[in-house]
């Protein structure tokens, strides 16, 4: 989940992030322009909610038949087969697309395991614009993070005034979580989707060859060493986190700067890094 208020970048970041996963993309998207997602397949421009909630339908079919194949065959089966959907506004889609609720839950219950990932756009922080109220797990599925004022918003939550002022002095620092965050610079992430957005494959066609990025080279090496489900997930993009952004950098660098540990956290940060590094071998 991806929160932020307008103009904070927050469909740039989506996509950035699709294309570090890897794989195909899908886009609901009711407001966008012709400019917005260029070379990506978009459903319901124009406010279209009926294209949605057939693109819904599909991707709950698609979800699974993924997880028959895996029963059948194992996770070896769905090598390759990524796909990232992303959602912009889906507090909007709660109301106005009918199977979006089933929608969400079965993704953020099985998503990970069909390699179905799920990328959601809000300008809302509040839990019962999700839909979620009351659904506390399905919520816990969800990676949060929080941009511009909403991330300080958050953290005045927390009684975290260290963390407010951190917050303050860059745009690209951010919450992952309740955790200090630091984004590649805007611009960084601009021009990498729009390398990549001229070649990706279209999602859901029936091309066999997936197309492998840089961002996906540099994060499948970790990422396969250790595909049990014994790490937690949080670590684990981390992990992802530290080889995308720390290459050049000193242990100390990674620490604070990409992992957000500093002064008396600095210790417990290290700690983890060289935890890390013994699970993945990097």
């Amino acid at each position: 989940m991806i929160i932020g208020e307008m103009g904070t970048g927050k469909s740039t970041l989506a996509q950035y992030l699709a294309y570090t996963v890897g794989g195909r993309v899908r886009v609901y998207e009711c407001e966008g322009t012709p400019q917005d997602w260029q070379g990506l397949e978009v459903i319901g421009k124009g406010e279209n909610w009926t294209a949605i909630e057939l693109g819904m339908s599909a991707d709950l079919e698609d979800l699974s038949n993924q997880l028959k194949i895996r029963n059948e065959k194992g996770d070896a089966a769905l090598s390759g087969t990524e796909r990232v959907i992303i959602a912009e506004e889906y507090p909007e889609l709660v109301s106005k697309v009918p199977s979006s609720g089933e929608w969400l839950e079965r993704h953020a219950r099985r998503g990970r395991k069909a390699k179905r990932f799920t990328v959601l756009l809000s300008q809302y922080d509040r839990v019962a614009a999700w839909g979620l109220e009351g659904k506390s797990d399905l919520a816990d599925a969800f990676f949060r993070i929080r941009l511009g004022k909403k991330a300080q918003a958050h953290a005045k939550s927390l009684k975290n005034n260290q963390l407010i002022e951190w917050l303050k002095l860059d745009k690209s620092h951010a919450l992952l979580n309740d955790q200090p965050l630091k984004l590649p610079p805007y611009r960084e992430m601009k021009a990498s989707t729009q390398r990549s957005g001229s070649t990706i494959f279209q999602p859901y066609c029936d091309n066999a060859i997936a197309p492998q990025k840089v961002a996906e080279k540099d994060l499948k090496t970790a990422y396969s060493q250790d595909s049990s489900d014994s790490f937690s997930e949080e670590n684990r993009l981390v992990w992802r986190m530290i080889q995308r952004f720390g290459a050049g950098k000193s242990d100390s660098s990674i620490v604070t700067e990409v992992m957000g540990f500093t002064g008396q956290r600095y210790g417990d940060g290290k700690d983890l890094l060289e935890r890390l590094r013994r699970e993945f071998g990097g």
